[in-house]
């Protein structure tokens, strides 16, 4: 099988750059089948920069192979993304960046690396004059495609694929915002009419134009504030600039009076966070206490029954005048 695979930067410490303010490391590793790493040293395994519009950035990065076979390589930069769930992700190897990835330069793109070798491959990051401020994320990858077996048994072909994470700061107007743009609540029914639940389902929303994460909570109420809960909801991970995602929070010990009234509060936190203004949302769901209107109910049927009884009684021959 294949042996770990790394590239990391070989650039000697006092070599020459046309841009030379990264942003602070925030050392992580996309998650693969096989280790591999990008990085400019050992000591900061992903590339983060703050340029200007127009700017050009030349680096390098090396490609180690430390199996025992020749290995062939693809060595591209793409766009990444948040998935629903908030996790970091990368476009699909077919498809076209159109955002940091695209501003990449991969001086030799299909490698062919010898046991035992390494190789480096300069690499130049063109910033767009009309580049806008703020984030913009990608990731500098290796790819090896190496064949293996489907679920249903059948051949295919398995694009293996680790790299680092590459964050570009354009520098202008940061305007960190992250906000709450949907909230749907499901109320549970309970015997006790005070102990009901709710299923609070929200979706976040990074509109600002820098990578944010955030904390915050959940409250259900009823009318004019009566009873409810409040909970503090999962912490959101760093979503890029235009992504989303959407969490699930439980919320117990929920009256049911009638009407339940939802808020949810979401309050940004990052390196470019200062006075950014927290982000809400609600809604109101139809909470009736069903055990209450059913033993209401029973006792109305059981008054009725009595009194039709009473009137049968006094109906009937011989009775009660």
């Amino acid at each position: 099988g294949h042996q770990p695979v790394q590239l990391s930067d070989n650039r000697p410490a006092d070599s020459p750059r046309k841009v030379t303010v990264p942003l602070p490391a925030k050392p992580s590793r996309l998650p693969v089948e096989w280790r591999s790493r990008i990085s400019r040293d050992c000591n900061r395994p992903e590339l983060a920069y703050a340029a200007d519009p127009g700017t050009v950035i030349e680096d390098a990065v090396t490609l180690y192979n430390y199996s025992n076979e020749q290995l062939i390589f693809r060595v591209y930069a793409t766009d990444a993304f948040n998935t629903e769930d908030g996790n970091f992700d990368l476009l699909p190897g077919k498809d076209t960046p159109v955002d940091v990835g695209s501003w990449v330069e991969v001086a030799q793109e299909n490698i062919t690396v010898e046991p035992g070798r390494q190789v480096t491959i300069p690499i130049t990051i063109t910033v767009p004059p009309q580049a806008t401020p703020g984030d913009h994320v990608g990731a500098v990858v290796a790819s090896s495609p190496t064949p293996g077996v489907g679920e249903n048994g059948e051949q295919v072909l398995l694009d293996r694929r680790t790299g680092t994470r590459l964050y570009l700061r354009v520098n202008g107007p940061l305007t960190p915002r992250l906000d709450v743009t949907a909230v749907d609540t499901t109320y549970h029914q309970a015997a006790n009419p005070l102990a009901g639940s709710a299923t609070v389902q929200v979706r976040v929303e990074n509109r600002g134009n820098v990578r944010i994460a955030g904390t915050g909570s959940v409250s259900v109420e009823g009318p004019f504030g009566l009873g409810g809960n409040s909970v503090p909801i999962p912490d959101i991970p760093e979503l890029l600039p235009g992504s989303a995602m959407t969490f699930v929070v439980d919320v117990d010990d929920v009256p049911a009076f009638f009407v339940a009234t939802t808020s949810v509060r979401v309050v940004p936190a990052g390196d470019a966070v200062t006075d950014a203004e927290a982000g809400e949302g609600s809604d109101t769901s139809f909470a009736p206490p069903i055990g209450a209107l059913l033993l209401v109910l029973a006792v109305v049927l059981g008054w009725l029954a009595v009194r039709r009884i009473r009137r049968h009684r006094s109906a009937a021959p011989g009775g009660p005048v």
